[in-house]
């Protein structure tokens, strides 16, 4: 894959670089990391320059991401009808993530960004439960303003050890969803115990 890409951004140099972030933001089996490693690695040798690089990484991940919420605002509600979404979300369920968006929407988003596993599920349902275009692209800006260039310069500086730079990677998104993961429950356990204690203790 590595080669690949290298060779198609060679190639059709910035052009490349945002139509692959694109469809890897649309669910495409393709590393958005890599091709930005990989942007990075070429901006190094000269093939590309490092500043449009830069510029074509960001405005890829963005486009890749407002896509995906343009879909699940275009499915609206129904996109909770989906049968993958029912199964894991009961309509209770569904109700509560919509009000959340609705008061940590932002946030949200936010976070998102630097999960792996919930990244694209996130951007989709705030989509579909009406998260302002305004507002999603905004947190996303935000966000991607962080990590796009942290990763385009670790593959202008280590691009020769893009292998040990992409463990690196993981290893801090992973830790990261497992940190949202943990404040999830402790949220999830600190409000049943509130609400536990503001219904008394049971009459036997």
């Amino acid at each position: 894959m590595e080669h690949a890409l290298a060779h198609l951004i060679s190639k059709f140099t910035y052009i490349a670089i945002v139509g692959v972030l694109a469809a890897a933001g649309l669910g495409v089996p393709i590393s958005e990391d890599l091709t930005l490693l990989v942007g990075g690695g070429l901006a190094a040798r000269e093939v590309t320059d490092f500043w449009p690089t830069l510029g074509a990484g960001y405005f890829g991940v963005l486009l890749g991401d407002v896509l995906i919420h343009h879909w699940g605002a275009r499915i609206g509600p129904a996109a909770y009808r989906h049968r993958l979404v029912q199964k894991h979300l009961s309509p209770e369920r569904q109700e509560k993530l919509r009000a959340h968006f609705a008061r940590h929407g932002f946030l949200t988003i936010v976070v998102g960004r630097h999960t792996p596993m919930l990244r694209a599920p996130i951007f989709f349902l705030a989509g579909a439960s009406n998260v302002p275009l305004w507002k999603f692209a905004l947190a996303d800006a935000l966000s991607a303003a962080i990590t796009v260039p942290i990763v385009v310069m670790l593959g202008f500086y280590f691009g020769e050890h893009l292998a040990d730079i992409r463990a690196i990677i993981h290893r801090v998104q992973w830790s990261v969803f497992a940190a949202v993961l943990a404040g999830i429950a402790l949220i999830w356990f600190l409000r049943r115990r509130a609400r536990a204690r503001a219904r008394g203790p049971t009459t036997p």
